[in-house]
């Protein structure tokens, strides 16, 4: 029996026996970790690989670009604040140039009207030239009309002087008829007039010589042919003279 036993376990019908090797869990824990860092390293060689594999590293170029643009932002704002600076000096320039030419304008306006005024002085002065020897009383030395400021005005300059060698002051009235043509009508224009009080003339108070001015408007089309010039003291006309326009 033990013979047959023994040639039974010797046969292939015999059980199978697995031979296994224990491992403590300290030894586990090594290993472990060990491949876990191989793989952590395996992946950061396959990354640098790929990386370097499509191209050079980009970091670089995006820094040298950045480096540009920051050059040219500069190069631009400098051009920016050249350009500002020249704008600045032509602006000055300009304004200068224009006070310069409002002053000339003024002065020449100046020099217009002092021109006028020099002219009417002349005027008045050749107006006192001395008066002829038979002449007597009030005299109408000189007397003017031409267009005024004011559209469709007319101004008026009237001379009026007391002749020989007067011991009192004049006391009068000045009266202009005027004598117009509108639309190939006459139109006759009574001055002063109570609806233009701002027209004139004023009353007259002088002892050698008085200067009358005013201004009156014009209907739309109407043209002066001649104004009559009375000047009246104590309800009597003491000089009166017609000036055709």
């Amino acid at each position: 029996m033990k013979w047959k036993l023994w040639l039974r376990n010797l046969s292939v019908s015999a059980p199978r026996v697995a031979v296994r090797t224990q491992f403590s869990w300290p030894l586990r824990a090594v290993v472990l970790f060990v491949l876990l860092a191989l793989a952590v390293a395996a992946g950061f060689k396959v990354y640098e690989y790929g990386r370097n594999l499509g191209g050079p590293d980009h970091r670089g170029e995006l820094t040298n670009e950045l480096e540009r643009t920051r050059e040219q932002l500069e190069q631009a704002e400098e051009e920016r604040n050249r350009i500002a600076a020249v704008a600045v000096q032509w602006e000055s320039r300009a304004n200068v140039e224009r006070a310069a030419q409002g002053q000339a304008q003024a002065q020449l306006k100046s020099l217009e009207d002092e021109n006028a005024r020099l002219k009417q002085d002349l005027s008045f002065f050749e107006s006192l030239l001395p008066t002829p020897t038979n002449a007597k009383g009030i005299l109408i030395r000189s007397f003017r009309v031409q267009p005024d400021a004011e559209p469709n005005s007319l101004r008026y300059r009237l001379l009026v002087q007391q002749s020989g060698r007067p011991e009192r002051d004049f006391v009068g009235a000045v009266s202009l008829t005027v004598s117009l043509q509108q639309g190939g009508r006459p139109w006759v224009l009574q001055l002063p007039d109570p609806s233009m009080p701002g027209a004139g003339p004023g009353p007259l108070s002088f002892r050698h010589y008085q200067r009358v001015e005013g201004t009156f408007a014009l209907p739309a089309g109407a043209v002066v042919r001649s104004v009559e010039v009375k000047i009246h003291s104590d309800g009597e006309t003491r000089a009166q003279q017609t000036f055709t326009m």
